[in-house]
This record gives structure tokens, C-alpha cells and sequence, in this order.
């Protein structure tokens, strides 16, 4: 039996921890689904932006972990190859590696863009509540923020036909590549890069904004959690967004694929640590906040912020009062009034 390579014993460990993230990021993606609702509520449209996130973080996980299994595969393959059967073999596995491996990645882009979206609408949630009512500029951040999440979707599309295209032409042909195709993975190279640096511009800018509702939130106890949630996942993401610009400024040239610096095989551990890891955090979180009915983030009435049986109602940021501390009324006026009725909330239809 030949010994593994240093680079796949890294594949293996690396599949091994994406396996033991894929689990449970789909136990909370199915948690998410019934636990963190939207209710019809303006501040917590964040959480339909999750739910989503959450589904393409798992896709980018499965079929991650799927194309580093054939990559290890195709490794074995290539040394056990003793005739043309083995080497087309070796062709197929590699095609199917790197075009999974691009799917992946444009899933990864996806789900960082959601982010954005969800960070962005989890900040004006919380400043709704304090308020009561939209800010002045809510209406310009939304259309904003939708340009924006537009701008860095053409750019994921472009670079995965790029690079689709590229791999396509590369296995489909036995000569080597021509100088047009060549450039072809150049250019969606950089486009990944711009796609990275935009990002990380677009964390910098929701770190403020979390700095900046934290500090007007000091005050308010009601929402203090989610403030400081805010401000926590808006720092697991920058720290996701400079470790996918430095990684790729450092292991990749960006002009010619074919001088690349020496590839290390750690790099696909730091890429979970670093990359997957915040992302998947993050996004518990904001799932915690979601799936929170005290002191969660609401700002409308609900059907559990009243309890009917012991007559305690629960106020829309979480906080209850017992009717039991009420004091009754006088004794003279007690004869002349009717005795209390128990105040049923309004209906309340629950979106499917």
C-alpha cells in the first residue's frame, strides 16, 4: 500500500471538518425554518435572508467536501495509473473536481453577498425598534444595499462562466491550453479578487455601522442583545473577508496562473478556520436573536406575549408585567364596578 502525501492526508482532515460542520449547519438551517419566523414583522426581515444563507453555506460544505473527496481520489488514481483507462478515469474525476469545486465557490460568493443583505437589515431592525418607525434613510439603504448586492452578483456569475468555460476547454481537449483560454482563468481570477476586496470594503462598512448603533443603544436595555449580536457577527465577518483577500494576495498571482507561488497544503484547513468557521458562527447568532421570543427582536405584538392562563402579558421587547401587582381598586368604588375582564389580544394570522 503506497503512503499518503502530506497534501492528502490535509484533504482528508479537511473533509473531516467539513463533515462535522455540515451536520449540524443542516440542523439549524431546518431549526431556522420553524424557529426563526418572520412573523410579519418589519424589524426581522434579516431573518429571511438567513434562512437562505444558511441553505447556501450547506450546498458550498457539501459540495466542497465532495470535491476534495475526488481530488484525493483522482490523486490515487493518478498513482495507480498503468494504462489509458486509468488515465481517462484520472480526466473525468479532475473534471468533476474543479467544476464542482467553482460551483462551490460561486455558493460561497452567494452567501457572503446574503450576509451583507442580512447584517445591513439586521442594523435597521434594531434602530426600527428604538424608533417605532423607519429611519430617513432606510429607503436609500435598501435600494443601496440592492444595487450593490446586484453589482457583486454579475461579478460571481461572469467569473463561474469564465472559469467553467476554461475547464471545459482544458479536459475536453488533450493539447495543452492556448494562450485565449489561458487568460480566460486569468480574468475570472481577478474577478474573484475584486469580488474579495469589494467584500472586505463592505465589512468595514457594516463594522461601523454596528459600532454606531451599539453606542445608540446603550441605553436600551430592550435591545442591548441584539446590539452587541450585531456587533459580534459584523466582527467574524470582517475577520472572514481578510483572511479571503489576504489568502488570495499572498498563495495566487493574479496576472498568470502558471507562475503561481508553491502551494501549501494547509491552506485548506486555514480556508475552514478562517473562511467557513466565522460564516457558519455568524450565522448561529443571528439565528440565537431569531429564535429568541424574550428579549428578542420584536416590534410589533404577538400571540406569546400574552399569557392567558396566569394573566401575565410580555411586552413587545420581551419584558413582562403581573397583573397580580396591580392594585385593586377602593373598596367604595368596588361595588359599582364591574369585576375585570381579561383583555384578549387582537387575532393575529401567522405567515405560512
Amino acid at each position: 500500500m503506497v503512503a499518503l502525501h502530506e497534501y492528502e492526508r490535509y484533504y482528508i482532515a479537511h473533509d473531516v471538518l467539513m463533515a462535522l460542520t455540515f451536520i449540524p449547519c443542516i440542523v439549524i438551517f431546518l431549526c431556522a425554518l420553524c424557529l426563526a419566523r418572520r412573523r410579519k414583522d418589519p424589524a426581522r426581515s434579516a431573518f429571511t435572508y438567513l434562512k437562505v444563507a444558511f441553505a447556501f453555506l450547506a450546498l458550498l460544505i457539501f459540495l466542497d467536501f465532495c470535491s476534495y473527496a475526488l481530488a484525493l481520489a483522482s490523486a490515487l488514481v493518478h498513482y495507480d495509473a498503468s494504462d489509458e483507462a486509468s488515465s481517462n478515469i484520472l480526466r473525468g474525476t479532475a473534471h468533476a473536481q474543479y467544476n464542482m469545486f467553482t460551483v462551490a465557490q460561486t455558493f460561497e460568493a452567494i452567501t457572503d453577498i446574503l450576509t451583507f443583505l442580512m447584517l445591513l437589515r439586521l442594523s435597521t431592525g434594531i434602530l426600527f425598534i428604538q424608533t417605532g418607525k423607519p429611519g430617513k434613510l432606510d429607503n436609500i439603504f435598501k435600494f443601496g444595499s440592492y444595487s450593490i448586492a446586484s453589482v457583486l452578483a454579475i461579478i460571481a456569475v461572469v467569473q463561474f462562466g469564465l472559469r467553467i468555460h476554461f475547464y471545459n476547454n482544458i479536459f475536453a481537449n488533450t493539447q495543452l491550453s492556448t494562450k485565449s483560454i489561458t487568460d480566460q482563468f486569468n480574468s475570472s481570477r481577478q474577478l474573484d479578487f475584486s469580488f474579495r476586496v469589494l467584500v472586505f470594503v463592505l465589512a468595514i462598512a457594516i463594522v461601523a455601522q454596528s459600532v454606531i448603533v451599539k453606542i445608540k443603544m446603550t441605553s436600551e436595555l430592550q435591545v442591548s442583545s441584539a446590539a452587541n449580536i450585531l456587533v459580534a457577527c459584523a466582527g467574524l465577518w470582517f475577520l472572514r473577508t481578510v483572511y479571503g483577500v489576504a489568502s488570495r494576495a499572498s498563495a495566487l498571482n493574479q496576472s498568470d496562473i502558471r507562475y503561481d507561488p508553491f502551494y501549501k497544503g494547509y491552506f485548506c484547513i486555514l480556508d475552514i478556520i478562517f473562511g467557513t468557521w466565522p460564516l457558519f458562527i455568524l450565522l448561529c447568532l443571528v439565528f440565537r436573536l431569531g429564535s429568541k421570543k424574550k428579549n428578542g427582536l420584536w416590534s410589533t405584538e404577538q400571540p406569546f406575549m400574552t399569557d392567558t392562563q396566569s394573566g401575565d402579558a410580555m411586552t413587545p421587547w420581551g419584558y413582562s408585567y403581573d397583573s397580580q401587582t396591580i392594585a385593586p381598586p377602593p373598596v367604595a368604588h368596588q361595588q359599582r364596578q364591574p369585576p375585570p375582564s381579561v383583555q384578549v389580544p387582537p387575532p393575529y394570522y401567522e405567515k405560512a
